[in-house]
Formats: structure tokens, sequence, C-alpha cells
């Protein structure tokens, strides 16, 4: 049946006032959109639409676009969501320096900054390390009412609302918390698990929603589970910390957890490089085929098969190698996994499910952004 205008208009007011998130959503999924085809998506008269554009334009959440082209009638204007509206930091927490990500309300990575400042937990760090966050933000010309939050990935447990640090041996932090970042920024700051920022990074990057695991390899190992897109934590926060699963716990090496053994020690960096050695430079004596590098490269690629089979055992989806680590690892050495893998699984494997993930810097820091952007459009 088709509806006269002014029985359509008596249709369109009798609805709750649900077409502003709704329709928020339409355009910002979008990119750019007409007023007709919001109209048509959205079965909607095209005076409700005119009325609700409005009230987007009035609350800044969207902006005009230009118009778009047409070879007849009059050019449509484009409707498009807001990229200033709201803006989130991310900062990653190293015992040495501290890495800072600023994204926008579209997930767009905008600019990033590195400060030397070693971690302790005193007054002078939270002091400084705010006024170097606010100094990042002003000189990205933001202002700092539109920053909805501070994402502080950290190696540690978090609880469950982002405020507190339940376990954090590696920067012996246990028991801070946001409210101490908080009164030095003058910014809500919410805590993170940084394999957890690292899957996130990694699923929003790939736009690859399925279930996964993801191993966050860097100094340290990280791990986290993905599954219909949000982190799974388990009862405790605890589901996920997968590196402290114990392989050998009498003889094998000396984890930071004070335990013997963990696949921490076998398949994080620290586990490949020695003392004073860093990634970079072991890759360029790999580059020269130094027999010693070449004989550590493949152990270390061994040892990382054989602990993402036994991951494998625990969690059937795919798994994703990520971290510091990405950039390094090419499409040989995820072959020499996968094939490694075949042979030693239980079971057999039709095809590999080892992949190398995308993000190849600031994983942690852009990853901290993610929840707080997401918070941000959830609330509109």
């Amino acid at each position: 049946m088709t509806l006269r205008g002014d029985e359509r208009m008596k249709r369109d007011n009798s609805r709750p006032s649900g077409h502003y998130r709704a329709m928020y959503k339409l355009i910002y999924e979008s990119g750019k959109i007409s007023k007709q085809d919001i109209a048509k998506k959205m079965d909607l008269s095209l005076p409700t639409v005119t009325q609700t554009l409005h009230q987007l334009m009035e609350d800044e959440q969207i902006v005009t676009d230009g118009k778009f082209s047409s070879s007849v009638g009059r050019r449509a204007v484009v409707y498009s969501p807001n990229n200033e509206k709201a803006y989130a930091v991310g900062l990653e927490l190293f015992a040495n320096h501290v890495t800072a990500t600023l994204v926008n309300v579209l997930y767009e990575d905008l600019g990033s900054a590195t400060i030397n400042l070693p971690f302790t937990i005193e007054l002078g760090y939270f002091q400084q390390l705010g006024n170097w966050v606010r100094d990042f933000i002003k000189a990205q010309k933001i202002p700092l009412d539109k920053v909805a939050g501070v994402g502080i990935g950290i190696q540690g447990l978090i609880s469950s609302d982002g405020k507190t640090v339940l376990y954090g041996k590696i920067l012996n932090c246990t028991g801070l918390t946001s409210g101490q970042f908080e009164r030095a920024f003058g910014i809500p700051v919410t805590l993170f698990h940084d394999a957890d920022c690292v899957a996130l990074a990694e699923q929003t990057q790939s736009k690859n929603h399925e279930d996964a695991t993801y191993l966050s390899i860097g100094e340290h190992l990280g791990t986290a589970i993905v599954i219909n897109d949000r982190i799974y934590t388990g009862a405790k926060g605890r589901s996920g910390t997968m590196e402290h699963i114990t392989l050998n716990s009498q003889n094998g090496h000396l984890c930071y957890c004070g335990r013997r053994g963990c696949i921490e020690t076998y398949s994080s960096l620290s586990a490949l490089l020695k003392r004073d050695e860093n990634i970079q430079s072991f890759m360029d004596h790999l580059a020269q085929q130094d027999q010693e590098t070449v004989q550590r490269w493949r152990n270390y690629l061994t040892n990382l098969a054989e602990v993402i089979n036994n991951l494998h055992m625990f969690v059937d989806n795919r798994l994703v190698i990520a971290g510091e680590l990405v950039k390094f690892l090419d499409d040989h050495a995820v072959e020499f996994i996968n094939d490694r893998i075949k042979k030693i699984t239980a079971f057999p494997e039709d095809e590999p499910y080892v992949e190398r993930g995308t993000v190849q810097s600031r994983a942690v820091s852009y990853g901290a952004t993610l929840q707080i952007i997401k918070t941000v459009l959830d609330n509109i």
C-alpha cells in the first residue's frame, strides 16, 4: 500500500524518537550520503529526515561535505560524520618511555609521540606525564574538552572497570589506579591490558571480525582471545593470559612470574634475543645469513610453532601473530611455522590457521583508544 504524504507524515511522527541515533549510525557507516538516500534506506519522509538532520547538525554530530555530482537536476548535499566531534588519546607504558597516539571519532590515527620517562609510582612521574600528554594534545591543535578520554595499555591484568591494575609484575605496578593518572591529566582515564589493545587494533585495522587468538609478541608475550568481536576475559579477567601456561616447570627458563618454563620464555622476543641485542640488529644479521643467527631464528620459530600448536588445542580458531614481531615476520617464516605445526599436531590440519597481523607500529597505544571512541559512539 502506498501512503499519501499526510498519512506518511503522521506515521513518521507517531514513531518513537529513535531516528536520531539510527540516522547518525547510517551516516557514520556510509561516510557520505544524501538526504534522499537516507530517506530511502530508513523508509522515512523527507520532512522527517530534514528535521533529524537539523538536530544532528545542531549537536555537531554531522557536517555537510559539498554536493554529489549529477548530470541532471539539482545536486544533492553530502552529509558526513563530524570527525572533529570527539577524540581519544592512547598511551603505552614501558619501563623507560611512553608512546602516545591520537585518534578521532572515525578511528583515524592523527599523530603520535614518544617521551623518555622511566616508570615509577611517584607523584612527579604522573605530573610530568600529564604535562606531556596535554602538550601533545595542544600540538595537534585539539581542544582539551573534545578529548573524551585517555586509554592506557599496561603490561598487566586490569580490573573489569578499567580502574585498577590487579597484577602488574613487569612494571611492579600492582594496585596502580586510573585515578592516579586522572588527577594529573585532568581527563578521564581507563586502563587496559596491553595484549587486549593489540587484539582490538588488529580487529579494527584488518576489518576481519572472525573469532581469533592473538599472540602479541614483543619484549614479552601477551595473548588475547576475541569472541564475537569482544575480548574474552572470563570471570576474573584471567582468560587469555596464556603466556603463563607452563611447558617445563622443572628445567625451563625462569619467567618473570617466578615460575619456570612458561611459554613467555619460549616465544617472547626476550627468548630470542641476547642481552643488549635488539630485534633490528638480529634481523640485520639474519639477512646477512650469519649461521649462528640463522640457527637461533630457526630454533625460535620451531618453539613458536610448538606453543601455537598447544594453544590451538584450547581454542580452535584462527591464530594471529601480532605485536612488534609483525614487521619482521615474512611469508617464509609464517610458512615455516605452519609446516612445522602440520608435522607435530595431533589432528590433521587441512588448511593453515596461523596469520600475520597487519598493525606494524603502535598497536597498543592505538588499541587503547578504541574502546573510548566506541563508548562515545554508543552514547549518541
